[in-house]
């Protein structure tokens, strides 16, 4: 398969099967199932659907399954088909679906898995005990969280953080929507670590991220951007390969992805609404204009540039990364100070001169009050690194 195929995969056997019962069921539809319903409509699905195939079709139908073909569904699959009113096999279906692990939807061998999202299966509510990445390669799809709903476009990137409950109805025969399974650990790596040190973009993202709220999530609007669109093919169908160094390539792959999205749409991306706050796209202009100019920046001069009072500047700050405006300073100053003193050389002068100190004594003080030693003591602790 080459990856300008995943803009219009064909529907499979099983999806046509899936819409053709979908349609019978509006009351499925029009709302999103818990775990117990989506296993009870399962068992619908096969009494309906597949009660009068012959074993040869049913072993057709189930290889439909593509790139969600896991042994124990293939399994469940299999019985509820030879029969449809089977308990254990519904209990494994509400357990499979309802656990989300990291050992349960990636390899012990791997850090990130990659699959279609199935048409015409029916929305579940879920939380993943790790991140999870959308993409949409065509059609639109919604995503829903508990106090909000975003739709994804073709070119769409959204990260999910671990533990938020969402689902993500796919119902179009034109929607290709792949979801990419991250271990926390690996999203550090592969995200987190591209990140400048003393960066703002960072406090926001992890503030995002956090878990904090019903709707933690990072939206990038790529516009099909065709670098991210193959990337995100390649992690895809590298996956789907499993040769030999599949693991790290696939790594690779994300790294580059992440590193792109971060480039050229830090300044874009889109933030998760919540009951006080929705994110504008004027506050990254806000956020860059703070991480150049921490050492010297007042409030009327942001509240002059932007258009905002100083108090919506407050809220604006305070509601995106957690900590209050002027706790936000400090922090740059405070991380930028521990960079230079780390590399050393640089006069102590110098060094609280570039972060916004107009005296050594004024800068000592800050510094000591936020690491609970001297700049000369953090220095002598941190020589060489």
């Amino acid at each position: 398969m080459e990856i300008q195929e995943l803009e219009s995969l064909p529907m499979t056997r099983l999806e046509w099967g899936l819409k053709e019962c979908l349609l019978q069921r509006p009351d499925i539809r029009s709302h999103i199932l818990s775990v117990g319903e989506l296993a009870e409509y399962t068992g619908w699905m096969a009494r309906e659907f597949g009660g009068g195939l012959a074993s040869e079709e049913r072993a057709g139908l189930l290889s439909g399954l593509r790139s969600d073909a896991q042994g124990p569904i293939m399994d469940v699959g299999r019985r509820l088909l030879d029969d449809p009113a089977d308990p254990g096999a519904l209990r494994l279906l509400s357990t499979h679906w309802g656990d989300q692990r990291e050992a349960s939807y990636i390899h012990p061998d791997q850090d990130i898995s990659a699959r279609q999202m199935m048409r015409y299966m029916p929305a579940h509510w879920h939380q993943n005990q790790y991140f999870e990445i959308y993409y949409a390669f065509s059609g639109e799809c919604p995503v829903h969280f508990a106090n909000e709903a975003v739709t994804l476009r073709p070119g769409t990137v959204l990260i999910v953080a671990p533990n938020v409950l969402h689902a993500n109805p796919c119902y179009g025969d034109d929607q290709v929507l792949v979801y990419y399974n991250i271990r926390s650990s690996t999203f550090d790596q592969v995200f987190w670590n591209q990140i400048p040190a003393g960066n703002l973009m960072s406090s926001f993202f992890r503030h995002a991220l956090s878990g904090s709220q019903p709707n933690s999530y990072l939206r990038f609007e790529t516009g099909g951007d065709p670098e991210i669109r193959d990337l995100l093919g390649r992690v895809f169908l590298e996956y789907l390969e499993d040769q030999a160094y599949t693991a790290p390539l696939i790594n690779a792959y994300m790294t580059a992805c992440f590193i792109l999205l971060l480039r050229r749409y830090e300044g874009s991306v889109r933030l998760p609404r919540s009951e006080d706050f929705f994110w504008k796209h004027e506050y990254s202009a806000i956020l860059s204009y703070i991480q150049a100019h921490y050492a010297t920046v007042r409030l009327s001069d942001l509240a002059e540039r932007f258009h905002y009072s100083e108090k919506q500047i407050r809220r604006i700050v305070s509601s995106a990364t957690g900590m209050p405006y002027s706790d936000l300073i400090t922090k740059l100053r405070m991380e930028r100070s521990a960079l230079l003193l780390r590399h050393g050389g640089i006069a102590m002068e110098a060094i609280a001169a570039e972060t916004g100190y107009t005296t050594v004594s004024s800068f000592y003080r800050a510094f000591s009050a936020y690491y609970g030693c001297t700049p000369g003591a953090y220095r002598r602790g941190h020589r060489g690194e």
